[in-house]
């Protein structure tokens, strides 16, 4: 963690504020005033001096300015390998083998500060009105609910260079899947050379080829891409190498219509057609998982209104929702025995999970847990459960107005 540290003398004096606290402060977080959060922490912590330590706002503005943001992105790649690392590959749930992963980016609206708009920008309408947005884009993992790695930049960042960030999270035993507005000739011939595996799902006027399939009728066709001049030139800018890139295109229809996929996977008979509605569902899951962020962890709920807290306040909120759902993992075989029984299916109530976590984490932090602990812990947790409803399916709904979120100054 030395390397998270703005200057190397930060985090060198004892401190109530050390590097060990202040990250379990942003872990234990729940959004209340500044000055509450640190009182109910050290409370928490250390009964017996919580009295003689008289820590203010200010000392914690000043302790969270010697701390970047990567900290958060670090604990979250090490969590994240250490798990995969840890559970073996039959135990988790996968696709023909693969670690599914899905990509895809979501807007944060920011507080309205001049550092902020500098920053990330803003969204214009047709009024005068504009709102400070981020982009943040999530590698998640579909299978474990899980997010794997985080990219936040300005509003009109592209998604796809977000996705190529996300690469260096991968593996190759990696399935990527990809929704409408990611497909491009080089970013597909990207993956080959870095042998990735990958679906998209495309938009009718993707390429020439793809509307002679949508013409012909067919259910599916393998295909070698053919780059033009522009596209290949684009690839050679972005410093790779022309190979073939030989695909298959599948198209799937629902009670709503049809959509293409084009897919790395050409082998028809161990990777069947029928199959590959299941998978490009599994894409949906990062859609749940934004909820999540913005819902039950209320990521656009900042502590600050710098460009270093947002930062800080989004890397961090996803590494919470990691280990949430490490938890909600290791849990299942508690939830088993209390549903198995059941006519449906059932899983762990997210939204009580987080806050189980956030009144455990001083303790887990400071190892004051004994195995037997953890199993009474995972136990509990198996209490609160959610029905499973597979195949549900709303109207969206346009919201013209949407809630006005309670900004810094206004918390109490």
């Amino acid at each position: 963690m030395e390397t998270h540290r703005v200057s190397e003398n930060d985090f060198t004096r004892k401190s109530a504020l050390s590097l060990p606290n202040l990250i379990a402060l942003f872990l234990n977080t729940s959004h209340r005033s500044i000055k509450a959060e640190l009182d109910n922490f050290f409370l928490k912590k250390d009964p017996k001096s919580f009295g003689k330590q008289l820590l203010t706002k200010g000392a914690f503005t000043k302790a969270r300015s010697k701390l970047k943001e990567t900290a958060f992105t670090e604990l979250l790649h090490k969590c994240v390998s250490c798990f995969y690392r840890e559970v073996p590959q039959q135990l988790r749930s996968s696709w023909h083998g693969f670690r599914t992963l899905a990509v895809d980016g979501s807007d944060l609206v920011l507080p309205d500060y001049p550092a902020l708009v500098d920053t990330f920008g803003v969204q214009t309408n047709t009024s005068t009105v504009s709102l400070p947005m981020a982009k943040l884009s999530f590698l998640y993992d579909t299978c474990l609910d899980m997010p794997v790695d985080v990219q936040l930049d300005r509003k009109h960042a592209s998604e796809r260079d977000l996705a190529v960030n996300h690469l260096a999270q991968t593996h190759e035993n990696d399935l990527m899947l990809y929704d409408r507005g990611y497909y491009a000739y080089w970013f597909a011939l990207l993956h080959v050379l870095h042998k990735r595996e990958f679906c998209f799902r495309l938009r009718g006027n993707a390429n020439t080829q793809v509307s002679h399939f949508i013409d012909s009728g067919r259910k599916q066709a393998v295909i070698t891409l053919d780059g033009t001049q522009g596209m290949q030139q684009k690839a050679r800018e972005k410093g790779l190498d022309i190979v073939s890139v030989r695909v298959r295109l599948i198209r799937i229809k629902t009670a709503k219509g049809s959509y293409v996929l084009m897919t790395s996977l050409t082998d028809t008979r161990r990777y069947p057609a029928k199959h590959f509605y299941d998978l490009y569902h599994l894409r949906w899951r990062v859609e749940e998982g934004y909820k999540k962020q913005k819902a039950f962890l209320d990521v656009e709920d900042f502590s600050g209104r710098t460009v270093h807290s947002i930062k800080q306040d989004v890397h961090a909120s996803a590494l919470v929702q990691a280990l949430v759902a490490m938890e909600c993992f290791a849990s299942k075989g508690y939830v088993r025995a209390k549903a198995g029984m059941r006519k449906n299916s059932y899983k762990i109530n997210f939204a009580e999970a987080i806050q189980s976590f956030k009144r455990k984490i001083i303790d887990m932090l400071s190892c004051q847990l004994s195995t037997s602990d953890v199993y009474k812990r995972l136990k509990a947790m198996a209490r609160n459960l959610t029905i499973i409803k597979p195949d549900r399916s709303f109207e969206r709904e346009k919201v013209r107005c949407r809630r006005k979120k309670l900004r810094t100054g206004y918390k109490v």
